[in-house]
């Protein structure tokens, strides 16, 4: 009878042990994952010649210092700024940066497609996070035909009108293709028509298509006010203005306006006399 005891206790003894080795490796993995912040939303479709914006993830408010890489892990040779917000090596010249510890990158090539870590030190410990960005280049197979017509890939419209967006392509094998709006995808059909403009329409539209698993965008059209759309309640008015003489024009002024009543007064004067004269004499003949 005693062996089937023994048995069970060496039974009851491994599985505490087997369930203390799981909770301990459950534990490391919360602390490992803990130094991780979550990445943000999917990258943005951008266009070359844009701008790109990389956020530090998450609602921190005690960040120390930020320093960002180019690539998943954070490398010595692939930093671009360093904590104390010095450019390294993986610096192109590009990028600065912005409001709690954000990344800014303007005039983005293809090249600049792929991820970028940031590692912040905040004062409960150190975080990282990888963010990601996606740039097409502009191809020529890819183009924008519009109306009312664009100039130089400016659309100035007034609101409550109408705005039509055909994307045409010389590209084969059936392209897919889609739209985006401010670097996010917002239409997936080719011709993307605005039939009444307000001011949410505004901002820069890009026709993305992908073909053979490669990507082409057109050039980026900018839809704009017209220039002479301007509220007239928001203009101030200005009162008419007052002309003012001084120096030698002001006595010029003054002796020319003398001048002009003197002569002004004689002509008068002379108007009456001969009218007097003319009066007596038709008396003196009446007589």
């Amino acid at each position: 009878m005693r062996g089937p005891l023994n048995a069970g206790s060496v039974h009851s003894t491994a599985w505490k042990r087997l369930l203390l080795t799981g909770t301990l490796l459950a534990a490391t993995c919360i602390c490992s994952a803990s130094s991780e912040l979550p990445s943000s939303a999917p990258p943005d479709f951008l266009t070359e010649g844009a701008s790109a914006h990389l956020p530090v993830p998450g609602n921190l408010d005690d960040i120390l210092s930020a320093s960002w890489f180019r690539g998943h892990e954070a490398q010595p040779e692939a930093m671009i700024f360093s904590p104390e917000g010095l450019p390294g090596p993986g610096h192109s010249g590009r990028e600065t940066l912005g409001t709690q510890g954000s990344l800014l990158i303007r005039n983005v090539t293809a090249q600049d497609s792929g991820s970028y870590t940031v590692v912040l030190n905040t004062s409960r410990g150190r975080r990282s996070a990888t963010e990601q960005i996606r740039v097409t280049a502009i191809s020529e197979l890819v183009w924008v035909w519009t109306f009312p017509e664009n100039t130089g890939g400016v659309i100035r419209s007034d609101l409550n009108y109408s705005v039509v967006l055909q994307c045409r392509t010389t590209l084969s094998l059936e392209p897919v293709l889609h739209w985006t709006f401010n670097g996010k995808p917002c239409w997936a059909e080719d011709r993307l028509i605005i039939r009444r403009l307000s001011r949410e329409h505004l901002g820069s539209y890009v026709c993305v298509v992908t073909n053979n698993q490669k990507q082409h965008s057109s050039k980026p059209v900018n839809i704009l006010l017209s220039e002479v759309s301007v509220d007239p309640t928001n203009q101030p008015i200005e009162p008419d203005p007052i002309l003012l003489v001084s120096g030698g024009s002001a006595i010029a002024l003054v002796v020319a306006g003398g001048a002009g009543m003197a002569v002004l007064l004689v002509g008068i004067i002379f108007t009456i006399t001969q009218a007097h004269r003319t009066d007596g004499r038709r008396m003196r003949m009446c007589s």
